[in-house]
């Protein structure tokens, strides 16, 4: 019976060793992981950035748009009679021949 104890103490001292070295593999993949969210953290930020930058540029864009809108309803078109453009598309149809 004593034999029988001391094998397996011997077995479960060996197991408890065999763990302990079996489990550095997760503070290894713990590192990858952090790793991978300060890299994904600094995406982030970056896209936020440009975000924002995307934003400025669409309101500038708004800003042209209105502006241009305005100068679009002031323009009136010069007033040209029949025979001037007549004139104007016989020229035309020449030059291009």
């Amino acid at each position: 019976m004593k034999i029988l104890k001391w094998v397996l103490g011997l077995v479960a001292g060996l197991s408890g060793v065999v763990a302990l070295f079996a489990g550095g593999k997760s503070k290894q993949k713990v590192k990858e992981i952090k790793k991978d969210i300060k890299t994904s953290e600094k995406k982030v930020k970056k896209l936020k950035k440009e975000n924002k930058n995307i934003k400025q540029t669409q309101k500038n864009y708004k800003k042209t748009l209105s502006e241009m809108e305005k100068k679009k309803e002031t323009y009136k078109a010069p007033d040209v009679d029949i025979k001037e453009a007549n004139d104007f598309l016989k020229k035309f149809s020449k030059s291009k021949k």
